[in-house]
């Protein structure tokens, strides 16, 4: 604790689960300084977090005093993680409050379950990162299932976009197809030939053509990817 009050520029990570832990790792290997506020003295996370040498602070994020204990007014960016979507909405709201004028310059990244819930925390509250992990996973899983090895996920507002990889088939649907004819706001970003297996062709020019047993990375909605899928 002697260390928080002296930080600055850290990220305040509120609730340490699988989730929370993820995200703490992934800062830390970052070269980000970072802050944890539990709520739970019981959580099995606490170990692993102070043997990565963690500040910590057991104590409910939504008050005040919590707040100021971790420097948030030093702090570059919150992120609030539990697993709750109430408490993350209400602790959300008081970091809101506590940052005051340094609210629309501080991103604050809220985690809830329904994607629809965050639509509507945005609008009505001025979240500006609000995520649903189950919505950003699913489009992950149901390509995968199908046959797109997934690369990574988005949202460009409410809408999930992947950038996924997909081997041409011989005699399918994008055997031969031109960039300027892929369906929708679909995108190949790259191809990786069949006869070359380091370079990567890119961007690909409006007339060039896939071939059978190309790499085809693909950019686009995850329906419409879906679809090119099932056109392949």
């Amino acid at each position: 604790r002697e260390r928080i009050p002296g930080m600055r520029g850290h990220v305040v990570l509120v609730g340490l689960g699988a989730v929370g832990m993820q995200v703490l790792e992934g800062l830390l290997a970052k070269g980000q300084e970072v802050v944890v506020i539990e709520r739970m003295e019981g959580n099995p996370y606490l170990s692993e977090a102070r043997a990565l040498e963690v500040p910590l602070v057991i104590g409910d994020a939504t008050l005040a005093r919590t707040l100021d204990s971790v420097n948030l007014s030093s702090a570059a960016a919150v992120a609030i993680l539990t697993s709750d979507d109430l408490t993350n909405i209400e602790t959300g709201l008081a970091v809101r409050d506590r940052l005051g004028e340094r609210w629309t310059g501080v991103p604050v990244v809220l985690r809830v379950f329904d994607r629809q819930l965050g639509h509507r925390l945005e609008q009505s509250f001025g979240f500006r990162h609000v995520w649903s992990t189950s919505a950003i996973a699913a489009p992950w899983f149901v390509g995968a299932a199908l046959g797109l090895e997934v690369l990574f996920t988005f949202y460009v507002g409410n809408h999930p976009f992947l950038l996924a990889r997909l081997r041409v088939s011989a005699g399918g649907g994008l055997d031969g197809l031109a960039m300027l004819d892929l369906p929708g706001r679909i995108r190949v970003a790259a191809i990786r030939r069949a006869s070359s297996s380091v370079e990567l062709e890119h961007p690909p020019r409006r007339d060039t053509r896939l071939a059978p047993d190309d790499d085809a990375y693909l950019v686009g909605p995850y329906a419409e990817l879906l679809e090119v899928l099932r056109h392949d």
